[in-house]
């Protein structure tokens, strides 16, 4: 009687797992072309001045909080961010986008260079600073964003955009570390020489 329970339930978790896969190889082949990144292309063709010459991608970040702790409960604060980016050599605009009920909003487009930025740190992320030295943007450009609940609004495949960024956010980084003569290790803080 048990074994047959057994089959059973290998027999569920099977075709679970195909379900799951064909839904996400479905989605992947839908986000090559979705309609969010049309809208995330037609956002960076309004706000940024001869967009032709930049490469667009979406870019996204999240960080969680954890509070109390002890005889209290642990509490949990996740906060959201979310950009529509054009980058080439040398200069990079940051979007803010906001979701709302499937439409996205955005705002005042943000330019940086070498002039204006005060270091980045970059290791599969990317964190701007001011010339304080204060935190501007941090993103992650990834190169598959599968909707999902209300937090991950999008439908994006951008592989090709994705790498860009990785190359270019690598040397975009040396630029103007190297500009401000700052060395960074990858915690936000630059390295005292």
């Amino acid at each position: 009687m048990e074994t047959k329970y057994i089959i059973y339930g290998i027999i569920v978790f099977a075709v679970l797992f195909v379900i799951l896969y064909i839904k996400a190889c479905f989605d992947e082949k839908k986000g090559e072309d979705s309609e969010e990144k049309r809208q995330i292309n037609d956002i960076v063709r309004r706000a940024v001045p001869n967009a032709e010459n930049f490469t667009s991608a979406y870019a996204c970040w999240k960080t969680t909080q954890y509070t109390g702790g002890g005889r209290t409960s642990i509490n949990t604060t996740t906060r959201y961010w979310y950009f529509a980016i054009a980058f080439k050599t040398g200069m990079l605009y940051v979007i803010p986008l906001s979701f709302d009920g499937g439409d996205i909003s955005y705002g005042e487009p943000v330019c940086l260079t070498k002039e204006n930025l005060g270091m980045i740190d970059a290791d599969g992320w990317a964190t701007f600073y001011d010339l304080d030295k204060k935190e501007l943007f941090t993103f992650a450009v990834y190169p598959s964003n599968l909707k999902g609940d209300k937090y991950e609004p999008v439908n994006i495949q951008q592989k090709e955009a994705a790498d860009a960024f990785h190359i270019f956010i690598k040397e975009f980084m040396t630029e103007v570390n190297t500009y401000h003569n700052v060395a960074v290790k990858n915690n936000g803080r630059p390295i005292k020489k």
